[in-house]
């Protein structure tokens, strides 16, 4: 209803006070048009060939570019790299990060991140050892800014009582210098695995922070990832943003990317939010055709680390039940891929719905959408196409899209406990869905 108001922000202190300090400040040379100085027209005039190449070619030329990224291997480049400075929110430990620092570096930016953020220090800590941000903070994003929005979805506006403001001083001094704003917003709220909150859980109003903060610090290109049930929620979050942004001058192309469909060995999909100023963004229908494939099986991307020793790192592997290790035997010996009732736990006896709880990968096939239980075999189809055990974290990294050479700890950081790691993995964003995205934005100028 028109008549709805949602505040943002921090609720205490002086505002003008919180405020003074955070006026959108952007020098007179600087871009505010989508994309970077002198690098991207409108139209699809010009097709991309990486510089990687892969030490032992086959004929899948797109999976030989994968495993050397993979791998570590970097796309080479003739031509003075233009600079990226990328802002998050809600960063984890980097996925989404990782896609776009892929894509910038097959188009010839470097990527520099300027902030993040994320209430998990530790998964801090993890991106800026690999991204390298200047500023990082664990603070709540809502505590970034400070907004009011009168009405939602179509009939949403900013209100003039109270227009976004940003009230962290460190973020204000690098107003007007952001290019790219990511996010990925508290997905749990809108996820279809919540069976109690789903659709109306006061987390997905922080998806509107995102707009906020990125109209506050004029930042003129915008990538937001999230759950595909995101467009059900009953407080119309996606709408409102995409509504509070046009009228902001954006122009937003929305859609799901697959990252099976994209031929990656995994079923994951996400809903983005795709935002430029002035210069419209690529369409992410677009880019899914353009970039469609056949989807590689799982042990493509986990094959060679079947028979990998333990180890208290990468490798680790959970300590199970005996009930737990007579079921993952039993799909063994039986040659099988669905837990039988009689081996399920009581509750499920007389017959479930979750049909791949328990359950073993099928080797010809894609993974199945990892969540942060992929160490548990009660929590999903994760047990090992063929050895009988789970994944480990690293299986769990490669299938969403991490490279080897990726670092889960500091040097003299002790290992991160198996619960937060594969909170870390299992939440994150698979590169190729993260590159995909960029793609919309960096790659305006490419054949699609």
């Amino acid at each position: 209803p028109r008549s709805q108001t949602i505040l943002g922000g921090s609720t205490t202190g002086n505002r003008s006070e919180r405020c003074s300090a955070s006026r959108p400040r952007r020098s007179s040379g600087h871009r505010r048009a989508c994309g970077v100085p002198g690098a991207l027209n409108t139209g699809f005039s010009r097709s991309h060939c990486s510089s990687v190449r892969s030490p032992d070619p086959t004929h899948d030329a797109l999976g030989d570019w994968w495993r050397s990224y993979l791998a570590g291997a970097r796309p080479r480049t003739n031509q003075s790299q233009r600079r990226l400075r990328v802002a998050e929110l809600f960063s984890g430990p980097g996925g989404l990060a990782q896609g776009v620092k892929q894509a910038c570096r097959e188009l010839g930016y470097e990527f520099h991140s300027a902030f993040a953020a994320d209430h998990d220090s530790e998964a801090l800590g993890v991106y800026k050892d690999n991204h390298g941000a200047e500023y990082t903070t664990s603070t709540s994003v809502s505590s970034l800014v400070d907004y009011r929005i009168d009405g939602r979805a179509g009939d949403a506006s900013w209100s003039p009582r109270q227009e976004p403001c940003l009230t962290d001083s460190r973020l204000s001094d690098l107003a007007g210098t952001i290019d790219l704003l990511l996010a990925g917003p508290p997905c749990q709220g809108h996820s279809n695995l919540n069976n109690h909150t789903r659709r109306d859980d006061i987390r997905n109003e922080l998806y509107l922070t995102v707009p906020a903060i990125a109209i506050a610090a004029q930042i003129p290109m915008i990538i937001i990832e999230n759950v595909t049930a995101v467009v059900h929620d009953e407080q119309s979050v996606v709408a409102t943003t995409h509504e509070l942004l046009r009228q902001a001058g954006y122009q937003v192309t929305t859609g799901v990317l697959k990252a099976d469909r994209l031929g990656w060995p995994q079923t994951r999909a996400r809903f983005f939010l795709v935002a430029c100023l002035e210069t419209a963004p690529i369409p992410i229908d677009a880019i899914s055709s353009g970039l469609a494939a056949e989807a590689r099986d799982v042990l493509w991307a986990i094959g060679d680390l079947a028979d990998v020793g333990e180890d208290d790192g990468m490798n680790r592997r959970p300590q199970m039940s005996k009930k737990n290790v007579n079921r993952i035997n039993w799909l063994f010996d039986n040659e099988e891929h669905d837990l039988a009732l009689h081996m399920r736990p009581d509750c499920h006896l007389n017959g479930t719905t979750y049909t791949a709880v328990y359950g073993r990968m099928h080797k010809g096939r894609p993974a199945p959408t990892l969540t942060t239980g992929f160490m548990t075999p009660g929590r999903g189809r994760f047990v090992h196409p063929v050895r009988p055990r789970v994944l480990t974290p690293r299986e769990a990294a490669r299938i969403q899209g991490f490279p080897d050479t990726y670092r889960w700890k500091s040097p003299d950081a002790p290992e991160p406990k198996s619960q937060l790691l594969a909170k870390w993995i299992g939440d994150a964003v698979p590169m190729p869905l993260g590159h995909a995205a960029a793609l919309s934005v960096l790659g305006t100028d490419l054949t699609t």
